[in-house]
C-alpha cells in the first residue's frame, strides 16, 4: 500500500451537548478546543438553503431533504476541533440540532467503543488519577490496547476515563514529549463480524493483524483484534462484544462521522460524496478521499 507508516490522524465524534464536552476536552484533556463552528456558515449554498427552510413552506424544506440529505445535515450542524500538543486536529466534535424541534440529538448505538492517546512522559498516572478522583470524574487502570475491564499482573497498564457521552478514553504512557496529550493513537470499533472487518482493513487499507498473545480472547464474550503495522502499535483496535445468550451485540448507529487514516493507497470504491464533516484542517495538504467498510464507517484518506 502505501510507503508510510500507516497513522490513525483525527476522529469524528457526534456528541449530545457541545458545552458540556467542549470543558472536558479543554479542562480535563487539556486539548486545544476551538470555538465551535456552524457548518451552514461556511458555505454560500448552505446559508442560502437554511434561509428557503426556515423562512419558506415545508414543501420546499422536504424538497431539499430529501434531494440533499447530507446538506440538509450540515444546516443544523456545529463542530469543534481539538488539537493535542503540537497543534495537530485529532479530533472533531460534532453536535446536530433537530430542523423542526430545536434539540440537539443523542448519541445511539455502538459504533466508537473510545479511543486512546499518548500521554506525556512528564504525566505521573498514580498522580493523574488522584487528580481525576478529586475532580470526580470515574477512572480506572487498565491493560493497554484493551477495552479498559481487562487487568492482568505484569502487564503494561493505562489510565481509562469516559468523556461526557460515555466512551471511553484511554491515556497511554509515551516517550514524545509534551504539556499533556502528545497525539492520538488508536480508535475501539464495534463491529458486527470482526473477522469480515479483519479482512477489509487487511486488504483494503493494508493494515495487519498485530494482536499480542496477551491480549484475552473471550470468544463467548468478546473479541479484540489490534490493526497497525508490523512492529508498531494498533491504528485500530476492532471490537466484537457477544450478548449472554451467545449473539453478537449489534455494531452500528449515531456515534462515528468518521476516521482519518494516513499512509494508505486510494482503496476501491471509494465514495465521491461521503455526507460526513469534512471542514477541518487539511495535514500536508493534497485532497482526501472516503472508502466505507463492512460496518458503514467511513474512513478518510489524504492524499
Amino acid at each position: 500500500m502505501g510507503n508510510e507508516t500507516i497513522a490513525l490522524t483525527h476522529i469524528a465524534l457526534y456528541v449530545t451537548d457541545l458545552t458540556r464536552s467542549i470543558p472536558f476536552y479543554r479542562d480535563i484533556l487539556h486539548m486545544t478546543v476551538s470555538d465551535p463552528i456552524s457548518l451552514k456558515e461556511q458555505s454560500t449554498g448552505l446559508r442560502y438553503g437554511h434561509s428557503l427552510i426556515t423562512h419558506g413552506p415545508s414543501v420546499v424544506r422536504n424538497l431539499i431533504s430529501r434531494a440533499k440529505p447530507a446538506a440538509y445535515q450540515h444546516m443544523f450542524t456545529d463542530i469543534c476541533h481539538c488539537s493535542t500538543a503540537d497543534g495537530t486536529v485529532s479530533l472533531i466534535l460534532v453536535q446536530q440540532t433537530h430542523p423542526e424541534k430545536g434539540y440537539t440529538r443523542s448519541v445511539t448505538g455502538n459504533t466508537v467503543y473510545g479511543f486512546s492517546c499518548h500521554l506525556s512522559p512528564d504525566i505521573d498516572l498514580d498522580d493523574l488519577a488522584w487528580d481525576m478522583d478529586i475532580a470526580d470524574i470515574p477512572f480506572q487502570h487498565g491493560d493497554t490496547g484493551t477495552d479498559g475491564l481487562e487487568y492482568s499482573l505484569n502487564a503494561e497498564h493505562s489510565l481509562f476515563i469516559r468523556d461526557p457521552d460515555g466512551r471511553m478514553i484511554e491515556l497511554v504512557p509515551s516517550s514524545k514529549n509534551g504539556e499533556f496529550l502528545t497525539g492520538i493513537k488508536s480508535a475501539f470499533l464495534y463491529v458486527n463480524d470482526i473477522q469480515a472487518s479483519k479482512k477489509f482493513y487487511t486488504e483494503t487499507c493494508g493494515l495487519t493483524d498485530i494482536t499480542p498473545p496477551a491480549i484475552a480472547q473471550k470468544d463467548w464474550k468478546k473479541s479484540i483484534i489490534w490493526m497497525g503495522t508490523p512492529g508498531g502499535t494498533p491504528v485500530l483496535v476492532l471490537y466484537q462484544v457477544m450478548n449472554p445468550d451467545g449473539t453478537r451485540i449489534e455494531a452500528g448507529g449515531y456515534g462515528l462521522d468518521h476516521l482519518g487514516l494516513s499512509g494508505i493507497s486510494k482503496g476501491k470504491e471509494t465514495i465521491s460524496e461521503p455526507g460526513c464533516v469534512t471542514i477541518h484542517p487539511p495535514r500536508n495538504g493534497g485532497f482526501s478521499t472516503y472508502l466505507e467498510d463492512p460496518d458503514g464507517y467511513l474512513i478518510e484518506m489524504r492524499m
